[in-house]
């Protein structure tokens, strides 16, 4: 099965937007077994565009275009792929009445109403971000996908409506399954070639590996008749990755580290509170976002200066003490919030070969109400870039190894 992908947008061709759609659906596709040979990008032009979509016929089963469903006239996706498939535009109730709930009233625009349009004979594409639904059709031997360019609809759409519906509809007596393994502490690189073997020598299940903010995805799909032929592979599959890379792994699907951390507190029955020094905010931020436990985290502080903590804290700040002053500041936000843990993270100096601002060393200091501090440091004097999200998904592990009592990882 091939698939190509059409862009739409002068705003791409002039370079004031990056395409971000096209990679993300390209990794997409692949672990679902689709490939992906071809890639067009075109402008908000109607001869262009059909151009676009007629030669993508002649190589591709199916035709994935982005973009061109807004309410302005220069949206003109679904008005060439119905006249070119000779089909009527009709309107999709559920997103007129979305409409009419988002402006509060039955007069709407032109604009808005072509929104609301789909081609007939096609599924939509339920959009739960933006306005405009996106559409899936078969027409005679190919499949038609209109998505939205805004890319947190489009990722959106593509994760929870377009790659379920291909993988219900793509395979005529198979069906297919994926699972996602997540790992943390290996760049991409490292783990393509713990996993060179099983990807060199992969037919059914597949495997693709991609990275985002940190996490490295290896995704596994299977194809077979059914679901427990389906499962067995995936299963035999996981176990042989997981030899390679078992100290690494950190849970399945969208399951994210911190999400890991409050099922294993609250399996417990236990909480956490923090106190973040010079590091940002960006602990704080990550572990009490999207929380499905909220009450075990009973809350955090964070401070831009030491001389500030030290003060609320009644503590002194001397640069030679700063594992004891960490570890005091663990156990003085447990006792504040009366929480079972108490996180204490502190960012030091500052890191001179980074092109953006960022410490050069910071500490981790986990207090348990019976007494028992364990403190972990990073350097981080040899990275040369500060992404926010670094430094929280390193506090995130460590606390999340503490609390299920696996080994450390080693710092670089």
């Amino acid at each position: 099965m091939k698939a190509e992908i059409i862009t739409s947008g002068t705003e791409l061709l002039l370079g004031e937007v990056v395409d971000t759609n096209t990679p993300f659906l390209a990794r997409e596709l692949a672990a679902i077994g689709i490939n992906v040979y071809h890639h067009t990008t075109v402008g908000d032009n109607p001869a262009r565009l059909l151009d676009a979509i007629q030669l993508a016929e002649k190589r591709a089963d199916i035709i994935i275009i982005s973009g061109g469903l807004g309410p302005t006239e220069d949206d003109i996706t679904k008005m060439i792929l119905a006249k070119h498939l000779n089909v009527e535009l009709t309107l999709d109730e559920e997103s007129l009445h979305k409409v009419n709930r988002r402006y509060q009233t039955e007069k709407l625009s032109k604009g808005n109403y072509q929104q609301a349009q789909i081609l007939k004979g096609s599924q939509p594409l339920k959009n739960d971000i933006g306005m405009a639904a996106g559409i899936y059709m078969e027409k005679e031997d190919h499949t038609y996908v209109l998505l939205p360019g805004v890319p947190s609809e489009f990722e959106y759409m593509v994760e929870d409506q377009l790659i379920p519906f291909l993988m219900q509809n793509t395979t005529k007596n198979n069906i297919l399954r994926s699972r996602n393994l997540n790992f943390y502490g290996l760049p991409e690189a490292k783990v393509a070639e713990e996993l060179a073997d099983l990807i060199h020598q992969q037919t059914n299940p597949t495997l693709a590996i991609y990275a985002k903010e940190g996490i490295i995805d290896v995704r596994i799909t299977s194809s077979g008749q059914t679901e427990a032929e389906c499962t067995k592979m995936l299963d035999e599959m996981e176990k042989r990755i997981l030899k390679q890379l078992d100290q690494h792994f950190i849970s399945y699907n969208s399951t994210r580290i911190q999400d890991v951390i409050f099922e294993q507190l609250a399996m417990k029955a236990e909480s956490l509170a923090l106190v973040e020094v010079n590091t940002d905010g960006e602990v704080i931020d990550s572990l009490a976002h999207e929380l499905e436990h909220k009450e075990l985290f009973k809350g955090g502080l964070y401070f831009t200066q030491h001389v500030n903590a030290a003060n609320y804290f009644n503590l002194e700040t001397l640069q030679e003490n700063k594992k004891e002053q960490n570890e005091k500041m663990a156990n003085k936000i447990r006792e504040e919030f009366q929480s079972d843990y108490g996180l204490a993270v502190t960012g030091w100096g500052e890191n001179q070969r980074s092109y953006k601002p960022m410490p050069e060393q910071a500490f981790i200091s986990i207090a348990k109400a019976e007494g028992e501090v364990f403190t972990h440091e990073i350097d981080l004097t040899k990275r040369t870039y500060f992404a926010r999200w670094l430094l929280a998904l390193k506090v995130s592990d460590t606390l999340r190894r503490f609390l299920l009592d696996l080994p450390q990882l080693e710092e670089e």
